[in-house]
C-alpha cells in the first residue's frame, strides 16, 4: 500500500474516532466502520488514551473548582481588601465555577461534584454581600439562607439529586429550628 493510501485511511480512522468521541453516530456504526479502516485491526488502545486524556482534565477542572472555592473563602474571610475588591474578585470566580459546572453538565458524566461547588460559593457570596448591604441584618441574612436553600431543593428536583433536596430541607429545618430558638 502506498504512502498516500496509508495517509487517507489514517486521516479517516481519526475522523472515525472523532464521530464517535462526539456521539455524531452511533458507537455500533463507528465501531463498524474502525473495523473496517482497520482491516480488524482497530486498536483499543487508542480509545484507552482517549478516556485516560479525559479522566485527566475532569480530575484538574474538579481540582480547579476546589481551589476556586479556597480562593474564594480566603479572599472573603482573610484578606484586608476592600468590600468592593473582595466582592468582585468572589463573584468573578463564582463565575468561573459556574462556567466550569456547566462544561460539566454537558460534556461530563461527574457533575454533581461542580454543581455543589458552585452551590457553597454562591451561598458564601451571597451571604456575605447581605450581610454587608443589610449591616448584619439577622431578617435579611434568614431570607438568604432560606433562598438558598430553596435554590437546592429546587435544583436538586430538576436534576434528580436526592443529597440536594435533603440539604435544602436540612438547612431550611436548621434556620426556623434557629429562629424558633
Amino acid at each position: 500500500m502506498t504512502n498516500m493510501n496509508l495517509e487517507k485511511k489514517k486521516i479517516i480512522i481519526n475522523e472515525i474516532h472523532y464521530w464517535k468521541n462526539n456521539k455524531l453516530l452511533p458507537d455500533t456504526y463507528c465501531n463498524f466502520l474502525l473495523a473496517l479502516y482497520t482491516e480488524g485491526n482497530h486498536n483499543e488502545d487508542d480509545q484507552l488514551l482517549s478516556k485516560t486524556k479525559k479522566s485527566g482534565a475532569k480530575f484538574l477542572l474538579l481540582t480547579l473548582l476546589a481551589l476556586l472555592l479556597v480562593i474564594t473563602l480566603l479572599v472573603i474571610y482573610f484578606t484586608e481588601l476592600s468590600f468592593v475588591l473582595q466582592m468582585a474578585i468572589a463573584v468573578f470566580l463564582l463565575l468561573v465555577s459556574i462556567v466550569v459546572t456547566a462544561y460539566f453538565d454537558k460534556f461530563g458524566k461527574i457533575f454533581q461534584v461542580p454543581l455543589s461547588i458552585t452551590l457553597i460559593q454562591f451561598l458564601i457570596c451571597s451571604i456575605t454581600l447581605i450581610e454587608k448591604i443589610s449591616y448584619s441584618n439577622q431578617i435579611w441574612i434568614a431570607a438568604t439562607v432560606l433562598g438558598n436553600c430553596i435554590l437546592w431543593i429546587t435544583l436538586g428536583k430538576f436534576y434528580r439529586m436526592v443529597y440536594l433536596i435533603i440539604s435544602g430541607t436540612i438547612g431550611i429545618m436548621i434556620l426556623f429550628g434557629i429562629i424558633i430558638l
